[in-house]
């Protein structure tokens, strides 16, 4: 299934078959935790039943005789990356809405391709159905391969509005009065999902938008449910009236307008979640001209020949460069990193997330221009890597996220340090997932 698109390969690492006891030692590498503190030079990871038992420097940290010993020295390992914002079965090759997408083939393919990227665990925000619950059944019950995901199931819309507008079939809530928005709420409750997830944008003043009294009804019936509610939004003031309301997390940038005062201490007071999803608004224009990373191996390795072809065609170009918004979209994208750097260093809690898995917005790669994205609006590499590791894991309130005791062994192993160049997290040789060694993506030359 995944090998039909990928060419993989994996550092010369024992199978996991051959990894009997579950007893490995990492050695030689640096570390870079996730936690934001400086890296470990020479470095000794030990991992026992998929878990991390210790981490430290060579020196200090002593091998048990029954740990099977792994040279990776002069690589480096980080955390798995960890997307708060992705959608599944939404297009099968990465670019085209199909309506055979949403199936459990499809979708167990694009979790495998996560993985093989380096993303251990996703959020989807809200274009679930209801196959998504048995589907978790099967990952709980380590039946499905691939990065973990929660889910919101089905999240909630307008009629005639986001998300799709009043031509797309979206398979979402569309509540017309508070009373139904609650009825909905308490019928996604039964599925015990992780979240809620609301849209509130009206695309540039030409759709309806959710009226507030309907998503006051819904965050205030998700927090009855013990649930966190998370908003789709675009403008200041509306990001203004969801803190109002209780919102959890703003799963995009805010891009009308800089941020102000009153936002900034609303999110930090709350400790709402910020997700800026920088590489979501790159790709509303970016086709117009031609991305440069089309041509990047890391990217083509996980894409069909097909779409690689029709990508960079004048044909394509010329589609993306009609589109009447395209100026507002990129004004968009320059918005949303000031607001990043400003939410950033007035210490409000960013988190990390793509868009990815919505047509022409590819899994497992967006994730990594999403860091260099990050790290083009002011951000250094170490903090770009904790929103997507530590900060985004925390969210989702589980033992991962970082290479640190008692945490899930969710490693990359790098061949280069992403904290001189970004872009060095490209530069997957081997992944483990709960202390087994998977197979990486692997970019053809």
């Amino acid at each position: 299934m995944l090998k039909t698109l990928l060419a993989l390969t994996i550092l010369t690492i024992p199978a996991a078959a051959q990894i009997d006891s579950g007893k490995v030692a990492l050695v030689g590498a640096r570390v870079i935790d996730g936690t934001g503190n400086a890296p470990i030079e020479d470095a000794t990871v030990l991992i026992s039943g998929g878990i991390i038992q210790a981490v430290g420097a060579k020196n200090v940290i002593r091998i048990p005789a029954d740990f099977q010993r792994i040279d990776v020295e002069g690589k480096t390992l980080m955390p798995l990356l960890v997307d708060d914002h992705a959608h599944l079965g939404q297009t099968i090759n990465g670019l085209d809405p199909s309506p055979d997408a949403y199936s459990d083939e499809n979708i167990g393919a694009q979790l495998e391709r996560l993985l093989a990227y380096g993303i251990g665990t996703i959020a989807i925000m809200g274009t679930d159905r209801d196959l998504i619950y048995s589907l978790r059944e099967d990952q709980q019950a380590g039946r499905l391969p691939g990065a973990h995901f929660y889910t919101a199931g089905r999240g909630f819309g307008v009629k005639g509005g986001a998300p799709g507008g009043a031509g797309a079939a979206w398979d979402v809530n569309r509540p017309e009065t508070p009373e139904e928005a609650r009825a909905e709420v308490r019928e996604v409750a039964a599925h015990h999902p992780s979240f809620v997830k609301i849209w509130v944008d009206d695309s540039y003043g030409r759709a309806p938008k959710m009226k507030p009294e309907i998503y006051r009804a819904i965050i205030d019936e998700a927090h009855r449910h013990q649930l966190r509610a998370l908003a789709h939004i675009y403008y200041l003031n509306d990001a203004r009236s969801l803190l109002a309301a209780g919102i959890d997390g703003l799963m995009h940038s805010i891009r009308d307008q800089p941020v102000d005062p009153e936002v900034i201490a609303s999110l930090k007071a709350h400790n709402t979640l910020y997700v800026p999803t920088l590489v979501r608004d790159e790709s509303t224009f970016i086709y117009a001209t031609g991305p440069p990373w089309l041509s990047d191996p890391f990217f083509r390795a996980g894409v069909p020949p097909a779409v690689l072809d029709k990508l960079p065609s004048a044909a394509f170009q010329q589609h993306a460069a009609a589109d009447p918004d395209l100026g507002m979209n990129s004004d968009s994208l320059s918005m949303a990193e000031v607001n990043l750097k400003t939410l950033f260093d007035a210490g409000v809690r960013v988190g990390f997330g793509t868009d990815a898995g919505m047509p022409g917005r590819f899994l497992g790669y967006f994730e990594h221009r999403e860091l260099q994205l990050m790290v083009q609006s002011g951000l250094t590499p170490m903090q770009a890597i904790v929103c997507a590791t530590r900060t985004a894991a925390q969210f989702l309130g589980r033992d991962f996220g970082t290479l640190q005791p008692a945490q899930r062994a969710d490693i990359m192993v790098l061949d280069a340090n992403p904290l001189e160049d970004i872009r060095n997290t490209e530069k997957i040789i081997a992944i483990w997932q709960g202390g087994k060694p998977i197979k990486p993506i692997s970019p053809q030359q």
